[in-house]
């Protein structure tokens, strides 16, 4: 099934060291089948600006290009259908004195214009406005999802979904790359 991506997750496959329920929920799809919103862009351009040094900057942004050349029409800007169910939300989320912070809003308008499951750790952003969600964090026995057995590699498998949308390795990264640790806490 497609599935808009959340930024929690784009931001999951950043690391060097993907939360491998993670890794293997986006194996598991297809390349065509993964959606963004321009909203996740943003929020990680946000993030881009708070990096400490120009080189680690362009690398994320040059990832990003990468990211959005792959993915092409299955990246979705705000048309006005989406505005609409965005004010909608928005309304709904205040009435129920909900807080939704207004990228989520967004993304939920997305994926609900788009008809799409959204795969996200902030199951409560999108649930109660009846978006259909996957969490990879959660345990698997509440999702009913068979992530199968852990993985030996903590890295990408060459070909993978995974690996289509992983930050490429720098030269030197590869003897660092089992430094660094990626665990199930939020994003």
């Amino acid at each position: 099934m497609p599935c808009l991506i959340d930024t929690c997750v784009l931001r999951e496959l950043h690391l060097r060291r993907p939360y491998w329920r993670v890794r293997r929920a986006i194996d598991d799809l297809w390349l065509e089948d993964i959606h963004l919103s321009i909203v996740t862009f943003a929020i990680m351009e946000g993030g881009v600006l708070r990096l400490p040094e120009e080189f680690k900057q362009r690398r994320v942004r040059g990832w990003m290009r990468e990211i959005r050349r792959k993915l092409g029409a299955n990246l979705h800007g705000i048309d006005y259908e989406t505005a609409i169910l965005w004010g909608q939300i928005m309304t709904s989320a205040a009435r129920r004195e909900l807080r939704l912070p207004y990228p989520d809003g967004l993304i939920a308008a997305t994926a609900k214009r788009h008809g799409l499951k959204v795969m996200t750790r902030n199951v409560g952003n999108f649930v109660p406005f009846g978006i259909e969600v996957f969490d990879p964090w959660a345990d698997p026995k509440e999702s009913g999802y068979d992530f199968g057995e852990e993985p030996a590699s903590d890295t990408p498998e060459p070909g993978s979904t995974s690996a289509e949308l992983a930050m490429p390795l720098e030269p030197g990264d590869a003897e660092t790359a089992g430094l660094a640790t990626a665990t199930p806490a939020a994003a």
